[in-house]
């Protein structure tokens, strides 16, 4: 309850005791001091969050990951490169949101190999966390993950490719417009709309007499948005 109440004032001062108490006995303990240091959100705890990657139970190491994405400071991306290669998924995804919360350049190449990751979750923040930074640089990186397997994957590429709205990224998109899954094809078709590109538009215009009505809808929205412009 300690650790909950200095969370809750965000108390500055009690980030040195937090951080002992991430060496405490019980796990417990452990994770609740890590969700403090992440409510008061200041630099001051990254030492000890790092620290706590070391932990063997991986909510500790999962809550620090936690704590680091909200704390939001680029900072924050070294510490994180330990989290991303733990063994729990669940702790990989958390280190990959919190540098997609963090936008910080510095992560593009940390979070590249985390496309190709064996979790599909992993695989989908990952390229969330691509969308959030919208650099032009991770266009190719990006790109991997439309050859995904998984159509939800597929889809989570689109949608990062339409956040970054590089004209590099139609070449890669396109194809994807006859994806055999119909909410791969209507992302796709979104995200070539966010696009200013007349290849895209052609692309577009191509594949107006889809089979499926809310794609039709999605290329009409993406043609509209480009001529528009």
């Amino acid at each position: 309850m300690a650790a909950w109440a200095l969370g809750e004032f965000k108390r500055t001062d009690a980030i040195p005791a937090l951080g002992r108490a991430l060496g405490d006995e019980s796990a417990a303990v452990r994770r609740r001091a890590a969700w403090a240091l992440g409510e008061i959100d200041k630099d001051d705890a990254l030492p000890a969050l790092e620290r706590a990657f070391r932990d063997k139970d991986a909510g500790v190491r999962r809550m620090a990951a936690w704590a680091i994405g909200e704390i939001e400071s680029p900072k924050g991306v070294p510490a994180l490169r330990t989290a991303l290669a733990d063994s729990d998924p669940a702790v990989r995804q958390t280190a990959v949101w919190a540098l997609g919360q963090i936008e910080s350049a510095g992560s593009l190449a940390v979070l590249a190999p985390l496309v190709k990751d064996t979790d599909k979750d992993v695989r989908m923040t990952a390229l969330w966390a691509f969308g959030q930074i919208e650099s032009d640089q991770s266009v190719e990186t990006v790109g991997a993950g439309l050859k995904d397997h998984d159509p939800d994957v597929r889809s989570m590429a689109a949608w990062a490719l339409g956040q970054i709205e590089a004209k590099s990224s139609v070449r890669l998109l396109t194809p994807l417009l006859t994806d055999p899954d119909e909410d791969v094809r209507v992302m796709v078709a979104w995200a070539l709309g966010q696009v200013d590109s007349a290849t895209a538009l052609t692309a577009l215009e191509a594949v107006r007499a889809d089979p499926s009505p809310t794609v039709r809808r999605a290329v009409k929205w993406a043609i509209a948005q480009i001529d528009g412009r």
